[in-house]
């Protein structure tokens, strides 16, 4: 499951080691920003991609060998699921 709006530790695939936190867009449909970094506050080493719907989110993830550890506790707080079918 990807989450929005929460930040998640990459235990492994490609950027293993950083933090990835993902940003639903006001868009319509929705598009997505992928902001990662080497540190959880997203100050140094980090960078950002931008993609156009989910569909193209999940290729992003699948592409990427991403797996993620989410912060749970963040997630009751705040944080979405994206959770659209295609």
């Amino acid at each position: 499951m990807i989450k929005t709006g929460v930040i998640g530790y990459i235990a492994s695939g490609d950027d293993q080691g950083k933090y990835v936190k993902v940003q639903e867009l006001p868009d319509d449909p929705p598009s997505y920003l992928v902001l990662t970094a080497a540190d959880r506050d997203f100050m140094t080493e980090g960078g950002d991609e931008w993609v156009e719907d989910y569909t193209s989110l999940r290729q992003f993830f699948e592409e990427a060998r991403w797996v993620i550890e989410w912060d749970e506790e963040q997630d009751d707080n705040s944080g979405g699921s994206v959770t659209h079918s295609s």
